[in-house]
């Protein structure tokens, strides 16, 4: 029965909001009859008789239970109560607004009455002490490890490859500074090293041609500046080598032609890893750093070691050249004249050094 009538109830509604009696209910028309109900209601709620508020105060002073009430006594105090206590941060809901962010007093510094010490010189000469160990340890004078540069890309190896490949031509040789070529129009790079240390298979091996330049087992065998051109765009120097088997008055032939040359973008110090750096070569390199000369590491006959031994050894020389060093370029390089490996490395480093537009 219940749902019977329900039924007929929604019925008659829909009767009711409907323009005819046969059609079913529209969106529009039942949105108009809930319109219309809300204002009817609303209209309803407002005009409502109300109590004035004046009525309400006559009635209380009236009031039978006013005038039986007991008189307070003004001579009690009454303490104030507690406040609420704000639960925690995280219990914190609508009820609770956040709560302003106090800010701490400032601790007040007691003034003494003695007078300052940093009046007096000792004082003075502490502060600044102390200001130098701080800048010192921000700033540290020697470095721990080279700075990161990094290496040449795909393009820049290829391109330095095609440039190597190039016509190379024997230009002179020069035991004394007056039989020197004045190709000065050309950048110019140079090859050092210990004896027997394989410079000349080294630049064979950059212009892939085996008899370019003699080599020889013997230590000592290259005695003068060996000068090659490269396409009327680079010149190539192998200089004699120093150490075991050298003559003193070549070492003093090297330093005037590296000190008086003009053109001298790079110099190329090429070092046995198997051996290390030797006394000879800290020499060179100290030399080279009073007189501001640009150089670079070269590591050769990488491929008598391992990786593990040869990792090993280029960390332990790069150890050393950090100490000391001052004009060495921050890339120590590794090649093999025998397996080719690092030729494209050495020659990129070659043309970024003699700043050449390929």
């Amino acid at each position: 029965m219940a749902s019977a009538s329900r039924t007929w109830a929604w019925a008659w509604n829909l009767r009711t909001c409907c323009s005819t009696p046969t059609s079913p209910p529209t969106h529009q028309t039942l949105v108009r009859s809930l319109r219309t109900r809300a204002v009817t209601r609303k209209q309803a709620i407002e005009n409502r008789p109300r109590i004035k508020s004046s009525t309400l105060d006559h009635a209380a002073d009236v009031s039978p239970k006013s005038q039986n009430a007991p008189q307070l006594d003004t001579s009690i105090q009454v303490q104030p109560t507690t406040p609420i206590s704000r639960p925690p941060s995280r219990y914190v809901h609508k009820g609770f607004p956040p709560e302003p962010r106090k800010s701490r007093p400032l601790a007040s510094t007691p003034t003494s009455s003695k007078p300052s010490s940093s009046s007096s010189p000792t004082a003075s000469k502490k502060q600044e002490a102390k200001a130098t160990e701080k800048t010192t340890e921000k700033f540290p004078r020697k470095l721990a490890a080279f700075p990161f540069v990094p290496g040449a890309t795909s393009t820049e190896l290829t391109k330095a490859h095609r440039f190597f490949f190039l016509p190379a031509d024997f230009v002179k040789s020069a035991t004394d500074m007056d039989k020197i070529p004045d190709n000065t129009l050309i950048p110019e790079v140079a090859f050092i090293g210990r004896s027997n240390i394989g410079k000349s298979s080294l630049i064979n091996g950059l212009v892939n041609r085996n008899g370019l330049v003699k080599t020889s087992s013997k230590p000592g065998h290259t005695r003068m500046m060996n000068f090659f051109k490269i396409g009327e765009k680079l010149s190539l120097v192998d200089m004699p080598g120093y150490g075991w088997k050298s003559r003193d008055e070549w070492g003093g032939m090297i330093l005037d032609y590296l000190k008086m040359r003009k053109n001298l973008r790079r110099i190329y110090i090429l070092i046995d890893p198997s051996h290390g750096l030797k006394e000879s070569d800290q020499q060179i390199m100290k030399l080279l750093d009073s007189s501001g000369l640009s150089y670079q590491v070269v590591l050769t006959k990488m491929d008598r070691l391992s990786k593990t031994k040869y990792t090993a050894a280029k960390a332990e020389i790069e150890a050393e050249l950090v100490k000391d060093a001052i004009c060495c370029f921050p890339m120590v390089l590794g090649v093999s004249s025998k397996t080719k490996d690092g030729l494209d490395e050495l020659r990129a480093a070659i043309v970024k050094a003699g700043q050449l537009a390929l």
